[in-house]
């Protein structure tokens, strides 16, 4: 979608657009949809669109077939005398409020349904009017019941900040343990190469998939070995990464070859979730309870069990406090800095600073 805006806006895209009928564009009362013929160029063959008059000099031209038609349709507005604006920018000089235009943008780059379902409630004016709400809870006095709104707003913002960023899993553990086979069974199909042969993944596959509405990019890793005197260099780069990659991760999926009696005794930390693969090998009474997960990639046993823990781990609010994602969530760091300067001005000895999104 193309908006056309400010004055002359539909003079000059009725010097390009024909709609069909025989209404012309200036004739047709806002809001009003037309379909016609868009013709770039005097002696080109048109593009089919369909021109949206939503005020007198407010419009939007809809087009087809990739960015190359969009182009074309920019190129030739610009030819008779339009100026390009990227589409926030013309939001912000339409008068557009901060928060909508953020959230515009954050829609944009929302990967899951989830996100864009919490940024589209932000879009409707959920922030705002909680801001609002706690803004006049300060002023007038009740900075206890201002401080505890403030709380929930930082509290959402955890989440918030991610909407626009996938959570990052990384599937580390020995070599052949069974990661390659288990990033494949959680993403539905073959992305990484699978072989009995131990060290077959060398360097980082990340796999870009959406669990539970949450966009995740899952990351297979080098199996990690003690390093001898029979390790090459690009096993040792590999190795190297994968120890990085951990480190950079929201959770790490510490895999261990559930046939090997000596891998069952993983040590593991808060960021961690141990998983044990191969359970099809396994017999049912070597099965140790606790919370690590048995899963199996040839027969999916543990599988959708393992997905609901990795977003369990990664978005409790979900389940620890539903209201928090259904209402107000701040999403941009400029949001949480505003909410931060909120926080300290209802301190009983502060004087309200201006905190105003603008």
């Amino acid at each position: 979608m193309i908006g056309v805006d400010g004055p002359g806006a539909t003079a000059l895209v009725a010097r390009l657009f024909a709609p069909r009928g025989r209404t012309s564009l200036a004739e047709r009362s806002a809001p009003a949809i037309a379909f016609g013929t868009w013709r770039a160029t005097d002696d080109g063959p048109g593009e089919d669109v369909v021109v949206i008059r939503r005020a007198d000099d407010a419009l939007e031209v809809h087009c087809h077939g990739g960015l190359a038609a969009a182009e074309s349709i920019l190129g030739s507005l610009e030819r008779h005398g339009a100026r390009r604006l990227p589409w926030a920018d013309w939001l912000r000089a339409g008068g557009t409020p901060q928060i909508e235009v953020e959230a515009h943008e954050a829609l944009a780059a929302a990967g899951g349904p989830k996100a864009a379902r919490i940024l589209t409630r932000q879009l409707a004016g959920r922030l705002e009017a909680e801001l609002d709400r706690t803004r006049s809870l300060r002023d007038a006095g009740h900075r206890t019941e201002c401080r505890l709104a403030v709380d929930r707003l930082l509290r959402a913002a955890r989440v918030g900040l991610r909407l626009t960023r996938p959570w990052r899993v990384v599937v580390a553990g020995p070599t052949n343990a069974g990661k390659s086979s288990l990033v494949n069974a959680i993403a539905g199909h073959a992305r990484s190469i699978v072989s009995p042969e131990a060290g077959t993944t060398r360097d980082l596959l990340e796999t870009r998939i959406v669990l539970d509405g949450w966009e995740v990019d899952l990351v297979d890793t080098a199996g990690l070995r003690p390093v001898g005197a029979d390790a090459g260099e690009v096993e040792r780069e590999g190795m190297a990464r994968a120890i990085a990659a951990c480190g950079t991760a929201d959770l790490v999926l510490q895999v261990r070859d559930g046939t090997a009696a000596a891998q069952r005794d993983a040590s593991t930390t808060p960021r961690d979730l141990l998983v044990f693969s191969k359970a099809d090998l396994v017999a049912p009474s070597a099965v140790a309870a606790g919370d690590a997960i048995w899963t199996s990639a040839v027969t999916g046993r543990g599988v959708q069990e393992l997905v609901a823990r990795i977003v369990r781990r990664l978005v409790p609010e979900e389940a620890d406090e539903p209201p928090l994602l259904a209402g107000a969530v701040p999403f941009t760091p400029r949001q949480v800095q505003v909410i931060e300067r909120l926080r300290e001005s209802a301190a009983p000895t502060d004087a309200p600073p201006d905190d105003r999104i603008r």
